[in-house]
């Protein structure tokens, strides 16, 4: 990806958000704060969203020095091309690691949800996952592309939701682990090999 495409990426996030989202709204609601979009192999594009805000290009950052914990991400998920900050109804709500739950949410986002209780945490507790949630209520997701990060995001907010609501009624009997990892593996692998057959 160039470093204009990635700008063109970063700033559709809303509109595509926009657009996409209304399928998902049972889930709950989700609101994207900030993002990062990787060119270049090590490079990166960043920009803080605004609700009265018009995203133009001059507002977007490169690679900006602030941003330690996206350019960790880069840095060790080199697959990763795009990291969404959020703001998420249920998942905001969450005090606890979220087990696995549902079949897609093993095979999409990880083993488990992860709580990176500070800043120093939110690397670690994303190795092997695609999203975990944040301090101060946010969480963060990670794709491959903008639709990977934004199915990422609306998944960890249905998770969420069900953790949630289950826990009323005595709790989500989890996933054994070692099946969700199973789970997880296999379709990686399988989106992978779609990957380099739509190349």
């Amino acid at each position: 990806m160039t470093r204009q495409e990635a700008i063109h990426t970063l700033l559709s996030v809303p509109d595509f958000f926009a657009h996409h989202g209304a399928g998902y709204s049972s889930w709950g609601k989700v609101t994207v704060r900030q993002a990062a979009v990787r060119f270049d192999r090590n490079q990166f594009a960043f920009f803080s969203f605004s609700d009265h805000q018009i995203s133009t290009e001059k507002e977007v950052l490169i690679n900006p020095t602030e941003q330690k914990n996206i350019a960790a991400l880069f840095a060790h998920r080199k697959r990763i091309d795009v990291i969404l900050i959020t703001e998420q109804l249920y998942a905001a709500q969450v005090r606890e690691e979220i087990p696995p739950i549902l079949d897609d949410q093993a095979q999409l986002l990880g083993v488990s949800v992860r709580l990176a209780k500070t800043e120093n945490e939110v690397v670690k507790s994303l190795k092997g996952r695609f999203a975990a949630i944040l301090p101060r209520q946010k969480s963060i997701c990670l794709g491959y592309s903008l639709d990977d990060a934004f199915v990422a995001a609306q998944l960890l907010e249905k998770t969420a939701k069900v953790f949630i609501e289950a826990k009323v009624l005595g709790g989500a009997k989890p996933i054994n682990r070692i099946e969700a990892w199973v789970m997880q593996q296999y379709y990686q692998l399988k989106y992978s090999k779609e990957a380099s057959k739509n190349k």
